[in-house]
């Protein structure tokens, strides 16, 4: 017996009218972290009910390390940010620090930078020495000190121009207290009073004021 085909068209008919048609709509969103996850939670809620099974969607937000203010709008892909117009900005890093500078090392607190010269003869043939000519001065106060002992050097002593050294010397000879800069009163005194100049680096001598100031020390008391 010969099958009657005649039926098949027509279950090919409800077949084709029983086909539904899905348009894929990309759309894109921008804002906050917290505004894209309601766009997101808006686009699965419409596609359930449709009834198509949702593929698992994939949320990367990262937390900005800086103010939404100051980022580029969109959502973060990879360590780079996409904004309003779908360009990928590189994210910028933050520079690291640089290290503090060491402050300069100077000599410690305290300790002498100078040392005692052996070979600063501080009796000399022919002239005063130190100790009979600072007697003489019997200097009281550290400028008058420093004022005594530079005369010395500088017109008995045979240091002419003298450094610190030599009044370290001086000091140490005479049972003064040294400093741990010998010549800081020589600046001090150079500025205030022009008693010292200072013709080279390191070097020292009194001016013609400030020999007079040494030769007048002790004799205000006579």
């Amino acid at each position: 017996m010969a099958r009657d085909n005649r039926s098949k068209p027509l279950r090919n008919a409800e077949d084709t009218q029983q086909q539904e048609e899905m348009t894929v709509v990309v759309m894109r969103f921008k804002g906050s972290g917290e505004s894209l996850q309601k766009g997101f939670d808006a686009v699965s809620q419409a596609i359930a009910a449709l009834g198509v099974p949702q593929p698992p969607m994939q949320q990367r937000v990262s937390a900005p390390p800086r103010s939404q203010a100051q980022l580029p709008v969109g959502p973060v892909i990879e360590g780079k940010v996409q904004n309003g117009d779908g360009e990928h900005i590189e994210e910028e890093a933050d520079a690291p620090e640089a290290p503090a500078a060491k402050p300069p090392k100077g000599p410690r607190a305290g300790k002498p930078i100078y040392t005692f010269m052996n070979d600063f003869v501080l009796a000399p043939e022919g002239v005063p020495s130190l100790t009979d000519y600072c007697a003489e001065k019997n200097p009281q106060t550290v400028d008058q000190k420093f004022l005594v002992a530079s005369a010395w050097t500088q017109k008995y002593g045979g240091a002419d121009p003298f450094t610190g050294g030599h009044l370290f010397t001086c000091f140490r000879a005479m049972g003064w207290k040294t400093q741990v800069d010998m010549t800081q009163p020589l600046r001090k005194l150079k500025s205030d009073k022009s008693y010292y100049e200072n013709p080279s680096f390191g070097k020292w001598k009194l001016t013609g004021i400030g020999l007079t100031a040494a030769d007048n020390i002790g004799k205000e008391k006579e």
